[in-house]
């Protein structure tokens, strides 16, 4: 009899006790008759109620009575102490434990008048025990002997049967050369008999050809069994005993996704014997003998997955770093390039179709590069290594090269893909180490616009510095976005757009503007892009609308906002109908400027009619500054057209009629009148060009001269914009 003064450990790597199942409560007589009993405890026995006056060593496995009196007689004995113990209970469970306290019952004279015995079920963490000691040692065979595939499957089977304790036996199929699977390994089974049984690949007794352990029953084998020639049904059924088993646990070995070998473990009772934690015991045991069998293949599969990216099968940057350390030391250049208008397919039309246009990107760049170049992808940024590339001219030359043929190639598939990336370049130099190359090209990616290239140099580390910070608080200053509420630190200024004959206010246009605590005003210029870029335009784009359409409402004066590319989803229409309802602002009230690069891509192109539908003037912001025809213009179903403020300057602050910028004026002005468009020039500043632009012909204007951008806060402000005093 074990030493019961206070515990009975648990077995070595034991888990902690889970008291979500319940505590069991128990009370008996100094006779040790049942006086009480929870409903845990009757859950656990399978009781429906509790027989009261009946012996409660009744209820306890033969094995553990002498056990339960001992600590009985010691809790009795000392009773202001209490005694743990563990044993069985005598459940339809095939591995049952519990822990049991025991302490003495007094009276209001301190004596014994019964036993309260409170319990925990630990089976499961036993059964977790079993099967971490049963997998060290099935690894440790495998490691220290050499064993065959069919010893290695023999022992998995034992240890199978030790881990999952109701199954009464079981069976392994291993894949053989010929490519059919054969009985390998049997416990309860006439191997031999078994052994002359060939299954197909897509015949295993699995059913399903699964990939997780599964039990199947007694209609499911029969059923399969119907499907198998005479032959080898007569062995299953005979040797295999398939008509006795009600339930079957099945799990593949399962290597790169295809099952090399199958465990079965069959029970001859009932069909609902295995549990959850059977299965994922099967499962985990499965995995150790894939490693055991196939240990060298997953070893590569691991490797492959660790150097490259998943969905397109080029080399990550964690590959791409590794090769580059490989390299001997030579002239070359590492090129990141990252398309913005591919995270606008991936957020609009899917995980597929992104897929599919990066690949045909990755395809259409390898077609071009040499045998010695390499090409790596990871998180949306296409990385190029250009061997013996070691300056600018020569890397122009290749981008322009690579850019017409993936543009070819997109044109038929991805009309709305516009591929034109920002694109950071390094070149190796003598005094860095391999390592530093992509660091270096990506810092000069950050600082790179859409369309544009930059080059590594030293003074970009404290520019990228500089970035990060506005990186980092812009996220602070638009995080409450998020929740629904106002970004911190933004406001939004009006400039005003005027007739030039008399200077008459024809509506204003809505600026944002960023305020931070301690480094004051920050350019649009520099947050912008990075909002885009870090996805925040959707939230902050739709804020500026709420702002402007209540102040066009408040104020009765149209506004005009300017839309991103990323603003132009399939919903905007119906949030934008639904903010002027609320405000009570018609459609016309509302001026929505895009540019030439917004405007003319396929897919806002839809959004952008359907907001004309509704009754919005579409402006044209920027006209001339991008490479668009004007077949495809007129297009869009615009109202105006803004100049951008390149063609004042190029006038110069006194304006002369004979010059060939004058000249380019007036040719503007006669597209715009020929498609019926109201023509808006920006940026005039002096009086001189004020003159000039009204002696010209045009009618619209907006600059410094006509009114700075400013915040109104005050209706006074907006009768001295309409007088023109502001």
């Amino acid at each position: 009899m074990p030493d019961l003064n206070f515990h009975i450990k648990a077995s070595p790597g034991l888990e902690p006790l889970d008291l979500s199942q319940g505590i069991m409560v128990l009370q008996t007589d100094l006779e040790g008759r049942f006086v009480y009993a929870n409903r845990a405890y009757l859950q656990y026995m399978g009781l429906q109620a509790l027989p009261i006056g009946a012996s409660a060593l009744e209820h306890t496995d033969p094995r553990d009575v002498p056990t339960v009196i001992e600590v009985v007689h010691r809790a009795l004995e000392n009773p202001h102490q209490t005694f743990w113990v563990e044993f069985s209970k005598p459940t339809r469970k095939p591995w049952n434990r519990s822990r049991w306290e025991f302490m003495a019952l007094l009276d209001q004279h301190g004596k014994p008048v019964g036993i309260q015995c409170i319990g925990f079920d630990i089976s499961d963490a036993y059964r977790r025990a079993r099967f971490q000691g049963a997998s060290l040692e099935l690894l440790a065979s495998g490691l220290k002997e050499t064993l065959s595939p069919e010893e290695v499957l023999q022992r998995a089977l034992e240890a199978a049967l030790t881990v999952v304790p109701v199954a009464q036996a079981g069976s392994a199929t291993l894949l053989q050369p010929d490519g059919c699977f054969r009985f390998v390994a049997a416990k309860g089974y006439d191997l031999e008999a078994l052994q002359k049984v060939y299954l197909h690949p897509r015949e295993p007794l699995s059913l399903s050809q699964h990939i997780q352990a599964r039990v199947f029953t007694q209609i499911d084998i029969a059923r399969f069994n119907q499907q198998l020639d005479p032959e080898r049904r007569a062995i299953i059924e005979g040797p295999g005993r398939a008509g006795s088993i009600q339930a079957m646990l099945a799990t593949p070995v399962v290597v790169k996704g295809v099952a090399r070998a199958y465990l079965y473990l069959d029970h001859f009772e009932r069909p609902d014997a295995f549990d959850g934690l059977d299965l994922r015991h099967l499962e985990g045991l499965a995995r150790h003998v894939a490693w055991l069998l196939y240990g060298n293949e997953l070893r590569q599969e691991i490797q492959y997955s660790r150097h490259h990216d998943p969905q397109t099968g080029l080399l990550n940057l964690y590959g791409l770093r590794a090769m580059l350390a490989r390299l001997s030391p030579a002239p070359r250049a590492l090129l990141a390039l990252h398309c913005r208008s591919l995270e606008r397919v991936r957020r609009l039309e899917g995980e597929a179709t992104w897929l599919s246009a990066v690949q045909t990107i990755a395809r259409s760049m390898q077609a071009e590069l040499r045998s010695a170049d390499h090409l790596a992808f990871e998180r949306g940024i296409f990385w190029l290594v250009l061997e013996g590339v070691d300056n600018p001219t020569t890397t122009q030359a290749v981008l322009t090269r690579l850019q017409a043929r993936v543009r070819d190639q997109l044109a038929a598939h991805w009309p709305q893909l516009v591929f034109s990336p920002r694109v950071g370049v390094a070149f190796v130099q003598p005094s860095s180490s391999p390592s530093e190359l992509p660091q270096a090209a990506e810092m000069a990616l950050e600082q790179a616009q859409p369309g544009q290239v930059r080059f590594y140099d030293s003074a970009l580390v404290k520019s990228t510095l500089e970035e990060d910070w506005l990186h980092q608080a812009l996220g602070q200053a638009l995080r409450p976005l998020k929740s629904g509420g106002t970004p911190l630190g933004f406001f939004l200024h009006y400039q005003p757009i005027r007739t030039l004959e008399d200077r008459r206010l024809q509506h204003l246009e809505a600026l944002l503007r960023w305020q931070h605590p301690k480094r004051g005003p920050i350019s649009p210029a520099l947050f912008l892009p990075i909002a885009e870029e870090e996805g925040w335009m959707v939230e902050l784009g739709g804020w500026v609308l709420t702002e402007a359409i209540a102040r066009a409402a408040q104020w009765g004066i149209p506004i005009a906002v300017n839309l991103s590319g990323s603003q132009l989803e399939p919903s905007l229409p119906e949030r934008i109908a639904g903010l002027l309802q609320r405000h009570g602002l018609a459609p016309q009230h509302l001026i929505l400027e895009v540019t030439e690069q917004v405007a003319l891509n396929e897919t806002n192109l839809a959004v952008l009619r359907q907001l004309a539908r509704q009754g919005h003037p579409l402006y044209l912001d920027d006209f001339g500054s991008g490479f668009s025809s004007l077949e495809r213009i007129t297009s869009l179903p615009l109202a105006a057209i803004k100049l951008g403020q390149g063609f004042v300057k190029n006038l110069g602050p006194n304006p002369r009629a004979d010059t060939s910028e004058a000249r380019l004026m007036r040719a503007v002005q006669a597209i715009g009148n020929s498609l019926r468009l109201k023509v808006i020039v920006e940026g005039i500043e002096t009086e001189a060009q004020y003159r000039f632009l009204l002696a010209e012909g045009f009618s619209l204007g907006q600059g410094y001269l006509l009114g700075r951008p400013t915040a109104i806060e005050s209706r006074e402000q907006i009768w001295a914009m309409q007088r023109g005093d502001a």
